[in-house]
């Protein structure tokens, strides 16, 4: 069901904005978001994370406002917290992507400029959007256990010294492979059939967009409501590096570079009962082991016109 950006949705909107993502532009965002909501006959709200880690905690006090709509601003860790938050409660989600790959909103055709996703807001549609969940906590791209979060850590690290942009993204990935390698052993079972695993990462995928990106297999899977599981092999930190250069160029190939595996539901027990876990780019401990499953049609997302009709 689509439903039209009009006055009701707007009437009560409320934006949770991450002050700390990579192009926030301060008060001529916070000014954008209040003239043009109201320009469309609704009413702007703000609520500012400005510490880091209180988006879930901002987005429900807004739900509990009576919010008619909630517009993440940021990256898409922030879209994310925001959607946790929303998931189940038919409250529609806003995006104005502020982040450095922005890889939801790229995949809605949502745009990266704030004039382009302000309009997407307050001219799109709300429709209906799968998420995937990590035992109950949601995400909207791909979760991961392994070596990841190790490659986010160092992101952070390479972004203060560097500044954020894509390519300090990349080779941040290069700096944590060459310090950090753990394999696991993991007991895996896809929608109830078990497999058993060593390796340093387990990456579930639910962007098709993300995956075509660069070139992985799964997409068509992902389209069509399953998850993508890709299990990375055993090859030792010098040759996962070669394989995040491969990945890079696009030129990783299922069974010779890794395996991966599609479906509704997984149980991953990677053995040890706390694990740090990745969700959308954010880091949080975890216990084990992990159910990660999709959650159908569980958020509300406005659109642009020409995307949610299609």
């Amino acid at each position: 069901m689509l439903l039209r950006t009009d006055a009701p949705v707007l009437a009560n909107t409320h934006a949770v904005i991450n002050t700390r993502s990579g192009r926030n532009g301060g008060t001529d965002i916070t000014n954008a978001l209040v003239r043009n909501v109201a320009t469309a006959g609704g009413r702007m709200t703000l609520h500012v994370d400005e510490q880091g880690g209180s988006v879930e905690k901002l987005t429900r006090r807004a739900v509990r406002a009576g919010a008619s709509a909630v517009v993440a601003v940021g990256g898409d860790g922030t879209v994310c917290g925001v959607a946790n938050a929303l998931a189940g409660t038919g409250v529609p989600m806003g995006v104005v992507p502020l982040g450095t790959f922005n890889y939801f909103a790229r995949a809605l055709g949502i745009p990266e400029d704030l004039d382009g996703a302000l309009e997407v807001i307050c001219e799109g549609r709300s429709r209906p959007a799968h998420v995937g969940r990590i035992n109950d906590r949601v995400f909207l791209n791909n979760t991961s256990i392994g070596v990841y979060s190790a490659i986010l850590k160092q992101r952070e690290d390479t972004y203060r010294q560097f500044g954020r942009s894509r390519t300090a993204a990349y080779w941040s990935v290069v700096r944590a492979l060459v310090q950090f390698y753990d394999p696991m052993t993991m007991r895996v079972e896809v929608d109830g059939k078990p497999l058993s695993v060593r390796t340093p990462l387990a990456f579930v995928g639910n962007s098709a967009y993300q995956l075509d990106r660069f070139a992985l297999q799964g997409a068509d899977a992902v389209r069509d409501g399953q998850l993508a599981l890709f299990i990375a092999d055993d090859v030792g930190r010098w040759g996962l590096v070669r394989h995040a250069m491969k990945l890079a160029a696009r030129r990783m190939q299922e069974g010779r570079d890794f395996r991966v595996v599609t479906g509704r539901d997984f149980v991953i027990d990677p053995g040890r009962r706390k694990r740090l876990v990745v969700r959308d780019g954010e880091k949080e401990p975890m216990r084990g082991p992990y159910r990660v499953r999709i959650d159908e049609n569980a958020l509300d997302v406005i659109q642009p016109v020409s995307h949610a009709e299609a």
